[in-house]
């Protein structure tokens, strides 16, 4: 066979790592197998464009996307040396073109429009714009004369360019809405009054259905929900028929669709779909690609479907990054028929598109928790705009709500946020308080382990408590400790990311969770997979918020170090932010962005697929 450098093929695992540096095993047998499957012409380029592939699913990439990686070298020694060159696009699109991928020849493999997926991969991004371009296409049915009434009564004093008003009248026109925004920039307030409106201009009572990621982000969507609601009675636009009709049970994804123990699949699909008729997504940014897919799936063929997220945010753990690839900016403008709409509904004028559309989204981007003013939301709008500088400069101006430790002890640092937040936490025998308290402050880092890492400064924390004699020398558990599930606990409603705490409960150790105003508890050993949560990562916060956040980053730059983590953790804290960061790492993570390969938007947009 012939093979690119005159590299020879790979006889095992072992000998492909003495080759190329850094191979992980699943890659190396993932490409392994396929070439076994495929007799394609040039084994060497297919071999080392599915481990690239795999990388890039390992990375939340849904495809290799050759035009960036075209001409470039990959495993290479420390001295740059060796690994493998990529071809150049035009060669390796012409070579790729002659391999027999085409989507129709059911292959493991899709190349199609300068991309390379795993076919499920490639059903899951496919599944998903091809769903979402029917929605679009499937007119709301609703009376303009009446839905501008409707706007009328529950924004009586906005002006008509007010962003909430807009983006309620633009989501009554469509049974797809996207509604993204920054933190307080009012995405459950203006949700709140769409499930309203959407009820008012129904006839029949709607099958309304909220869900979240993880059940703190469900349990915050239903607090954010019921404020929001009593803030709209008090103000007389919300009645006692909206009232009931605005559920306040949001459920997390997974117990939505209802989960089979040990399988991938759920009580609910296309087959089985959901009793609803109208779904609302809160932090859509953490879902994933083949989540997405399943959802939409379960959903009914008249259902309506609301995404709320910050595009802004870590995109989600596994593959793809479905609410960024949804929510171009600047706002791309609305179609002919979208404009007429709006007019006609609220009032206003809207810009036309220019080269696309996108009828379905809505941008609000006025806070109202972070002021253009304020430290910290100028902190985060310098940070995702990838100004190092600039950031670097309002972290060390904003005394009043920003605090910066460079160069500084930190556990000398740590010691004084135990002292002021876990060890009154640890004295607290009031579960309700306790979790007031706990809510108050937390201490985030980029990474698990390191000297900076939440396993070290969780050890750290344990450590100075016991000396402090507040724990008893023996057992791990002790009331007072914060922790996290780790895994899932789907016959408990429990899941990775949930938070609780260890208290006391009749004379026995218990662990607590709040579920809504009532607080559950649980024997220990029913969640074996716990870990103490003095400090959590940053992914783990998403969902979260706190009065006061305390960021910490590695001493060295981590590939982790992002824009978006860091914005992501700005954005935890409601009032007031330190950090512990060396200048150099931190502006190395404000210039470095996530960025995800996938084709969702241009098939959503339909140019060429």
């Amino acid at each position: 066979m012939r093979c690119s450098e005159g590299m020879s093929m790979y006889d095992s695992y072992l000998h492909c790592r003495r080759k190329l540096q850094g191979i992980e095993p699943i890659d190396y047998y993932l490409a392994d197998s396929l070439c076994n499957h495929l007799p394609v012409r040039d084994q060497s380029l297919l071999f080392h464009s599915v481990l690239l592939l795999s990388v890039s699913l390992r990375e939340g990439h849904s495809c290799l996307k050759l035009e960036a990686e075209a001409g470039n070298r990959y495993w290479q020694d420390e001295a740059g040396k060796g690994g493998f060159v990529f071809p150049d696009l035009e060669s390796w699109l012409a070579e790729m073109s002659d391999w027999g991928l085409e989507p129709e020849a059911g292959q493991p493999l899709v190349f199609e429009y300068r991309r390379l997926y795993l076919r499920r991969y490639r059903t899951f991004e496919k599944g998903v714009s091809d769903r979402l371009r029917r929605m679009q296409a499937q007119p709301a049915g609703l009376v303009p004369a009446r839905a501008a009434e409707v706007l009328a009564q529950l924004f009586p004093d906005a002006q008509p360019d007010d962003q909430q008003r807009l983006a309620v009248a633009n989501a009554l026109g469509q049974r797809f809405s996207v509604i993204s925004g920054g933190p307080g920039t009012g995405k459950t307030f203006t949700v709140t009054r769409l499930l309203a409106a959407m009820q008012r201009l129904h006839d029949h009572a709607l099958r309304i259905t909220m869900v979240a990621p993880t059940g703190k982000a469900a349990q915050r969507l239903n607090e954010s929900v019921i404020a929001a609601k009593n803030w709209l009675k008090t103000q007389g636009m919300l009645d006692k028929a909206d009232m009931a009709a605005i559920p306040e049970d949001a459920a997390t994804v997974h117990r939505c669709l209802g989960v089979i123990p040990g399988q991938h699949e759920f009580q609910h699909h296309a087959d089985n779909p959901l009793a609803v008729d109208l779904l609302l997504v809160d932090e859509a940014s953490m879902i994933d690609l083949p989540m997405m897919y399943r959802l939409l799936q379960a959903l009914p063929a008249e259902a309506m479907l609301v995404l709320l997220g910050d595009p802004d945010q870590l995109p989600s753990v596994s593959a793809g990054s479905v609410l960024a690839d949804l929510t171009p900016r600047p706002h791309p403008g609305y179609s002919q028929a979208k404009r007429d709409w709006l007019e006609t509904v609220a009032g206003v004028q809207t810009p036309d598109a220019s080269n696309r559309e996108a009828d379905y989204l809505s941008l609000l981007s006025s806070s109202r928790r972070f002021s253009d003013e304020g430290g910290i939301g100028r902190l985060a709008a310098a940070v995702i705009a990838g100004d190092a500088e600039e950031s670097w400069r309002v972290l060390n101006g904003e005394p009043e709500t920003l605090c910066l430790q460079p160069g500084t002890d930190l556990y000398a640092w740590l010691d004084t946020w135990i002292e002021a937040f876990y060890v009154p936490l640890l004295t607290c025998h009031d579960a309700l308080q306790a979790f007031d308290m706990l809510s108050a402050f937390r201490i985030l880092s980029v990474t698990r382990g390191g000297d900076q890492g939440v396993e070290q400064i969780n050890t750290y924390i344990d450590a100075q408590l016991r000396r402090r004699g507040l724990i008893a020398a023996d057992g791990k558990w002790y009331s007072g400790c914060p922790v996290m599930v780790t895994s899932n606990h789907y016959e408990l409603d429990l899941f990775n990311g949930d938070t609780g705490l260890m208290m006391k409960h009749n004379g026995r150790l218990r662990v607590v969770f709040p579920r809504g105003d009532e607080l559950r508890y649980l024997s220990p050993s029913r969640l074996p997979s716990l870990e103490a949560v003095y400090a959590m990562t940053v992914h783990k916060t998403q969902g979260s918020e706190f009065g006061k956040v305390a960021l910490v980053l590695p001493d060295t730059d981590q590939p982790l170090n992002s824009r978006e983590l860091l914005y992501t953790g700005i954005t935890r804290a409601r009032n007031e932010l330190s950090v512990w960061a060396d200048e150099t790492i931190w502006k190395q993570g404000v210039r470095r962005s996530v960025n995800r390969y996938s084709g969702l938007m241009e098939r959503l947009l339909n140019r060429g697929y």
